[in-house]
């Protein structure tokens, strides 16, 4: 890919002041990879602290303007490109400046219109008022599979299908299987994930009752954006909940899992089994359109809305554990190679180059 002659590319870079999540960690990677391509970046970010999550080192940062929050995106940020010219502002996270027509915006997931209930009433009418606006004003959208392009011209009809393009996420090269790793003396199954509705822990810890042998580990955390559950309050002795951890102890718990199970309803993408697969933690995913995209054939699929199949696809794995898991992992292996950050940094600078030739 030749990065010359593209104009600048600016990265709008409030997520850095936010703890690492999921599209938080896919817009840093995004921009890590890059830049190590050769492509010169430059993150505009609010005039406030990065959060200690983010290695910056090596990133062109500008603080501009006062505030952190949606309004410095929509208000303040717009502010900083006034009389540039030759130009293109890349949002990682979602939406981006309605004011600045010369940008491109990142679509996750479109899981707020699929069910609003999933969310607090802020949070939905705000993403359902802004993203049509963010839409109409870009030149290009992004989005992370094509379960999620299918669902963006679903929703919104007067988008056209060449101005979405499938940039899919990957795991981080630290997610690797190590041998100094001990096995876990109390066997366990791993699930990651935000605590959330759409993830469809209840459906997990019910199929977890009556099940003997194995334990139940969660990782993950609630998120405000989301409405109010109760997961953490079904008390059974088999689940155990661990928070926020690193991504050292995640990478351990990946090499110690027995299996790792995703029962998530709807996702854009779906990193975590990527993550299981990368660590060789054999996969059980909910049989969906998106993780069907994502895993191929190098996963146990089950039905999300019945928790007998979920129990029922714990128990077949448990079952022919020793058999099962050599032929998950080299399929794990197998799958994993269609996802790397550079893949996807070299999509992104195609999209680039393809609208530096076509001058606003």
């Amino acid at each position: 890919m030749n990065y010359k002659d593209m104009g600048t590319i600016y990265v709008n870079g409030r997520f850095l002041i936010r703890p690492m999540s999921g599209v938080e960690r896919y817009a840093y990677r995004v921009c890590k990879a890059m830049s190590s391509l050769g492509q010169e970046i430059t993150l505009v970010c609010p005039k406030t602290q990065i959060h200690s999550s983010y290695d910056v080192r090596d990133f062109n940062i500008v603080y501009y303007g006062y505030g952190s929050s949606h309004l410095w995106e929509q208000l303040v940020l717009p502010f900083f490109f006034f009389n540039k010219k030759d130009f293109l502002l890349l949002n990682f996270t979602g939406l981006g400046p309605v004011a600045v027509s010369s940008k491109v915006m990142t679509i996750h997931d479109l899981s707020f219109l699929e069910n609003p209930r999933w969310f607090s009433k802020a949070y939905y009418w705000w993403y359902k008022l802004m993203t049509p606006l963010a839409v109409r004003t870009s030149r290009h959208v992004l989005t992370v599979s094509s379960f999620s392009k299918s669902e963006i011209l679903r929703f919104y009809p007067f988008v056209k299908s060449d101005d979405v393009t499938v940039a899919y996420g990957a795991a981080d090269e630290a997610f690797q299987p190590d041998s100094s790793i001990q096995p876990s003396a109390d066997p366990f199954v791993l699930a990651v994930s935000s605590l959330d509705p759409r993830k469809n822990f209840s459906s997990l810890i019910s199929a977890f009752q009556g099940l003997s042998g194995c334990r139940l580990y969660i990782v993950g955390s609630y998120n405000r954006v989301f409405t109010a559950g109760n997961v953490c309050s079904q008390q059974l002795a088999s689940v155990k909940f661990l928070g926020r951890v690193t991504d050292s102890e995640l990478i351990r718990l990946y090499n110690q899992a027995c299996c790792f199970i995703f029962p998530s309803v709807y996702e854009g993408f779906g990193l975590p089994p990527i993550e299981a697969m990368h660590c060789g933690c054999p996969v059980l995913a909910s049989n969906i359109p998106v993780l069907r995209e994502v895993c191929g054939d190098a996963a146990v699929y089950f039905n999300p809305y019945d928790i007998e199949s979920i129990r029922s696809a714990i128990n077949q794995f448990f079952e022919k554990h020793t058999e099962c898991r050599t032929v998950m992992q080299a399929k794990g292996f197998e799958n994993v190679k269609r996802f790397s950050w550079e893949l996807t940094a070299n999509v992104i600078a195609g999209i680039c180059k393809t609208l530096s030739d076509k001058k606003v």
